[in-house]
């Protein structure tokens, strides 16, 4: 678009408008990233906190259910005594 027939100050004004944009796009690209970064981290210890909480879980119901077959052995147990 620029021709030699358009004058110089406004191809200067549109070299220097677009280097602005440029540096602008810049600095909202590392805002961005910098934003995505924290976000990231923030995740990684939502997902560590509930790797956690899962694991606590799983070991109580592990105990619950062997509690529970431990229950009913008793439980099987004292049937064939009364039965006897």
């Amino acid at each position: 678009m620029v021709t030699d027939k358009t004058p110089a100050h406004k191809r200067i004004a549109r070299a220097e408008k677009g280097r602005e944009e440029w540096k602008m796009k810049a600095i909202e690209r590392r805002e961005e990233a910098e934003k995505l970064k924290l976000d990231l981290e923030l995740n990684e210890t939502r997902l560590s906190f509930y790797e956690q909480q899962n694991k606590e879980l799983k070991d109580k119901l592990t105990a619950a259910e062997s509690q529970i077959a431990n229950q009913q052995k008793t439980l099987e147990s004292l049937k064939k005594n009364s039965g006897k």
